[in-house]
């Protein structure tokens, strides 16, 4: 494995090492930016040259921002090396299965992110841990300001930042929340309710890794739609409220499961099913590990380990949620691995980051 990425791996984000604002509920906020040069063809119609004058002047315009931050050609990842950029959100499969010359800069922290060449020229990413989308946009504002010091960035009066999808012309932004609904999850009605009243509202509702990904885990990306004609503040505040309806009714329904002895007693037993698979599992998928952390860390919330005799912390579970996936698993182990090898690694791993003892 690059060595840098050896750095990433043992580095926590900063959005993920500690709990934000509505922390139990919003696991964290992105704020994505998309902006192109005026002037030069959107990046699936440029030239491998333009293409790659545009890398290089990038990596030279944000030298000074990212000064401890790292920068990635993508066709010089293996497999596994994307994938784990993948799940922590700094690229996309599209920009790493591209031919054209493309860039992958983040910061050290993983706060920040730019994507060159993807979709659009640049796809700026700022992350912040709980509900703080303020500090999210402000974050990939900064890239975007260093840019527009290099780059004539292209912008029409009556429709906005110009993209290459018609559906992000306007703002070009991209407002998401990442939240872990497990007491909404164990009322399906419930959690269908809520998921419903999203995409009421115009909100986009998508799994774990955004569109095209599945909600393991309970883990759910809600984001904005509508670009065009929409202020920033205005999409930000239609994601923030939506945030804070989502926690109330989550935390109410963890309130009711833990004052009702029948529910209190089915949850009890479902958390030591749930330890019981992460003890004596010889091989564990990506998604019964997740389901079992979702289940673990609604009884740290709770207050309801009792009986266990164990302390994870909700934080400690849901880093783990993050480690245990394919591309961080195989980055771990440094090599690439099999399914069946990858499922034995994990329930090992997993084990012994959280001090269980094997049977």
């Amino acid at each position: 494995m690059d060595s840098r990425l050896e750095m990433v791996l043992h580095c926590i984000p900063a959005w993920l090492e500690h709990a934000g604002p509505q922390g139990d509920v919003v696991v964290a906020s992105r704020v994505r930016l998309a902006r192109n040069v005026s002037g030069i063809p959107f990046p699936h119609v440029m030239t491998g040259e333009a293409g790659q004058e545009l890398c290089d002047k990038t990596e030279t315009c944000l030298k000074d921002l990212f000064t401890d931050g790292y920068v990635f050609d993508p066709a010089e990842l293996s497999p596994s090396e994307g994938e784990f950029l993948i799940e922590r959100s700094l690229a996309s499969r599209d920009l790493l299965e591209e031919e054209r010359p493309t860039r992958i800069l983040f910061a050290a922290d993983g706060s920040q992110g730019l994507m060159v060449n993807e979709e659009d020229h640049f796809r700026a990413q700022g992350f912040a841990a709980g509900l703080d989308l303020e500090k999210a946009l402000f974050l990939s504002r900064e890239m975007i300001t260093c840019l527009e010091q290099s780059f004539d960035l292209a912008y029409s009066a009556r429709h906005g930042w110009l993209t290459s999808c018609p559906t992000n012309v306007g703002s070009g932004m991209r407002a998401s929340l990442l939240l872990h609904l497990p007491a909404l999850a164990r009322q399906k009605s419930s959690l269908q309710k809520a998921l419903q009243s999203a995409r009421s509202a115009g909100l986009a509702v998508r799994g774990f890794h955004g569109e095209g990904s599945q909600a393991l885990g309970n883990l759910y990306q809600i984001s904005n739609q509508r670009t065009l004609g929409v202020q920033e503040e205005d999409q930000l505040k239609q994601v923030r409220q939506f945030g804070l309806e989502v926690t109330r009714f989550e935390q109410e329904i963890r309130t009711q499961l833990l004052k009702d002895e029948a529910s209190t007693r089915s949850l009890t037993s479902d958390i030591q099913s749930a330890y019981d698979v992460l003890h004596t599992s010889a091989r564990l998928t990506t998604s019964q590990a997740l389901d079992a952390l979702s289940m673990l860390r609604l009884a740290a919330l709770g207050g309801l380990f009792g009986n266990l005799g164990v302390t994870f912390t909700s934080e400690q579970l849901l880093s783990q949620a993050f480690q245990l996936q394919p591309g961080h698993l195989q980055a771990r182990i440094g090599s690439e691995l099999d399914p069946i090898t990858r499922d034995c690694s994990r329930a090992e791993l997993l084990r012994k980051a959280l001090g269980i003892q094997g049977v």
